[in-house]
């Protein structure tokens, strides 16, 4: 039974939601993060497109960092991982990968019909192991 946070990067919207919420949750110094949100775009800053106008390209995807440990006294609860919970577009689910039931299949089976690229990419320093990432490209 391994468990993962599924990233559908098409419905993030950059809002940061989900850190807040986690920082709320856990009651987090204000410079203390278990998620961040990446901008993907020109790299000149945040929330700077890529592109010449009108053709302007971005995303944002959300980071877990290895400190995040998936709301484990939420799960004991029965509860879903507080970032999931308040995500206002549904960007994230969280779940067993094995149980076509859960959450994060669910989340996965509706990306892959819709012909998605999806990806779990090596995690870099610091960062936590068992996202998967879906985006259209």
């Amino acid at each position: 039974m391994a468990k993962k946070m599924f990233v559908d990067i098409e419905r993030c919207i950059g809002c940061w939601t989900c850190a807040m919420a986690c920082k709320m949750c856990h009651d987090l110094a204000d410079d203390e993060y278990r998620v961040t949100v990446r901008t993907n775009g020109s790299g000149a800053g945040i929330d700077r497109p890529e592109g010449v106008y009108p053709d302007l390209h971005m995303s944002w995807q959300p980071i877990y960092q290895k400190s995040c440990t998936w709301c484990a006294e939420r799960q004991a609860e029965g509860l879903m991982p507080m970032c999931e919970y308040e995500c206002p577009t549904e960007a994230l689910a969280y779940g067993d990968v094995d149980d076509p039931e859960s959450p994060f299949a669910q989340a996965y089976k509706r990306c892959e019909d819709k012909g998605f690229r999806i990806f779990e990419p090596e995690p870099e320093e610091g960062e936590k192991a068992g996202v998967v990432y879906a985006c259209r490209q």
